[in-house]
């Protein structure tokens, strides 16, 4: 009779760890591809939000500038992610940014659903990449201004970057520099 509940015992460990077997094999196999996309998705994205909102924030503060009554200075964060930039040229009525994205899914050029690279202001990078990131898209747009920017801009901003900007109207020019 002991023998008997020591097999009985037996099987239902043999059971159980092939249950787990199973499922770690499954969860290994098909839930980690999934969830590991869905989170390079979600940080490509999170990069191009980060980027428009700095772009949007240096724009804010060049138009309330360009539309203030007299002389004001204006100290804005701005943060890029790694692959983020901004630039700026003296003369331009707008400013562009541009992010690097690698997860954003598969893009078939023929295919009329899903995302569009061309709709969405993005372009194949052609350069050499990293290897863990083959098909690198660089997206851009810009942000418009109500003035063309008439005096110094810092030029191209690029990420990894956390900085303090300052706007300043003087005499009528809005200029735009690192704060000191």
């Amino acid at each position: 009779m002991a023998l008997g509940i020591l097999r009985e015992k037996g099987q239902v460990s043999i059971e159980f760890i092939l249950i787990i077997t199973i499922a770690m094999v499954y969860i290994y196999g098909v839930v980690w591809p999934i969830v590991d996309d869905s989170t390079n998705a979600a940080a490509d994205i999170k990069a191009v939000a980060d980027t428009k909102v700095s772009a949007m924030k240096l724009a804010n503060a060049v138009n309330e500038a360009s539309m203030s009554s007299g002389d004001m200075k204006k100290t804005i964060n701005i943060f890029l992610p790694d692959g983020g930039s901004i630039e700026c040229q003296t003369g331009n009525d707008f400013i562009t940014y541009k992010t690097l994205v690698a997860y954003v899914g598969e893009w078939d050029p023929v295919s009329p659903a899903g995302w569009n690279p061309d709709e969405d202001h993005c372009t194949l990078v052609l350069q050499p990449v990293p290897a863990d990131r083959p098909d690198w898209f660089e997206c851009s747009s810009t942000v418009e201004l109500l003035e063309p920017l008439q005096e110094d801009c810092p030029g191209t901003m690029v990420g990894r970057l956390f900085r303090k900007f300052v706007v300043q109207k003087t005499g009528g020019a809005v200029s735009i520099g690192w704060e000191t």
